[in-house]
């Protein structure tokens, strides 16, 4: 069994990779990038690293050459992605691939494809082409990253002394990324996963104000929690000058939240990888010296 990862010197990406190289051998592994040189030290140590671009489709064939299993993480560019996930859904079936495991998200069911957050469309076009494949899929639909707010939202709204949003309190599970690679890993490396959709979560169901709470515990400075309407939100970031396209992500998430979407709670990672998903305070915990801005 030979094993791909593509987009592999992304952060889940390589840390999925460290993860699979506890389970089978260098030899087993391929390592689809870009960027071979940052894949460097994979590549001393046995690993086949390999040139794709998902946006050349061309050099996708012979990057997946070979290869028994893949793991297509999910891009992140809106409107551009699915094109991209189509040319290497392609590739992997052209060059023989059987089974493909996809990093979906938490909020894309296609049983449910009201989700209002604007990420959700592109994974579940994506969920139509793997479906339309003919080859084995495994949906891993992740959890909210915990690095997201603990890096990126809760330091600036520490340094304000408030966090603003328009999640009313809503609820989610936020899963650690290391974990959702741990997951990613243990799929790849062992079989009976084919046709399997699993919902990859962390321990427990917060909410940002739960969150501003636990950071001004950790931290010791205080920071506050207030939720606004929607359209409060919007203009506040136009007004910050957020993008068009990031400003809708971040306002649809909220409503996304609020209508439930993001409160799947689940036991796959103890049940995958045999220990338990870690809470956000770690995390926190990790970053103390970033959220205190010391």
């Amino acid at each position: 069994m030979r094993i791909a990862i593509a987009s592999a010197s992304g952060r889940l990406a390589r840390s999925t990779a460290e993860y699979l190289l506890e389970k089978v051998s260098p030899d087993d592994v391929v390592l689809v990038t870009r960027n071979t040189d940052a894949l460097a030290g994979f590549a001393d140590g046995g690993v086949a690293v390999r040139y794709g671009d998902y946006d050349r489709p061309e050099s996708l064939p012979a990057a997946f050459e070979g290869v028994d299993r893949l793991l297509l993480v999910s891009l992140h560019e809106l409107g551009r992605r699915v094109a991209q996930h189509r040319n290497a859904i392609d590739a992997a079936a052209a060059a023989g691939v059987r089974h493909i495991v996809y990093t979906s998200y938490i909020m894309a069911d296609p049983a449910d494809p009201g989700c209002p957050s604007t990420v959700v469309p592109d994974h579940l076009r994506t969920h139509e082409l793997l479906d339309a494949s003919g080859l084995e899929v495994t949906y891993l639909r992740l959890g909210l990253f915990a690095e997201t707010p603990v890096t990126q939202i809760l330091p600036p709204a520490i340094e304000r002394g408030m966090l603003v949003d328009n999640t009313d309190h809503a609820k989610g599970a936020f899963v650690h990324r290391d974990d959702c690679a741990a997951v990613a890993a243990a799929v790849l490396a062992s079989t009976g996963h084919e046709g399997r959709t699993y919902d990859v979560t962390g321990p427990e169901l917060l909410g940002f104000d739960d969150l501003t709470a636990l950071a001004a515990k950790i931290t010791g400075r205080p920071v506050g929690y207030l939720s606004v309407p929607d359209d409060e939100l919007d203009a506040q970031l136009r007004a910050a000058g957020v993008p068009d396209d990031v400003r809708g992500m971040i306002v649809s998430f909220g409503t996304a939240l609020r209508a439930g979407y993001g409160e799947p709670l689940t036991d796959t990672v103890r049940r995958l990888t045999g220990r338990p998903a870690r809470p956000i305070s770690d995390l926190m915990e990790r970053h103390r010296d970033l959220l205190a801005g010391s």
